[in-house]
């Protein structure tokens, strides 16, 4: 994701949803910004959001996964196996694990040529 940052800046939003439903295994959170920072991406905005812990399985899932789940169905089982990919217009055009990573950088920068093109 850094990568991305850095390569498409403010083209994209890449979104962050801390949880603490795989295991418990999230930091408090006011250390995640610190850990996300480390990692090469801020939290401030500039094409990266770091949002609020939420839920993203079952009834009490927040609205975002709730559609994105809707659109590419099937539970979110640890926390990297729930990467999404959305339009320009806020659609989901795919759903993603870490180990897709690069399927989803070639489907990334599909969808940005497409945009440019527009």
């Amino acid at each position: 994701m850094e990568t991305w940052h850095r390569e498409h800046g403010e083209a994209i939003n890449i979104l962050l949803f801390p949880s603490d439903e795989f295991g418990g295994q999230e930091l408090p959170e006011a250390q995640i910004p610190a850990f996300v920072k480390g990692k090469g991406l801020p939290t401030d905005g500039g094409g990266c959001h770091l949002m609020a812990k939420v839920r993203v399985n079952g009834p009490e899932a927040e609205p975002v996964w709730q559609m994105a789940k809707a659109a590419f169905p099937g539970e979110v089982r640890w926390n990297f196996a729930g990467i999404f990919l959305f339009d320009k217009d806020g659609a989901p055009v795919g759903r993603f694990t870490a180990q897709e990573l690069p399927k989803l950088d070639k489907e990334l920068k599909a969808l940005l040529s497409m945009q440019s093109e527009l």
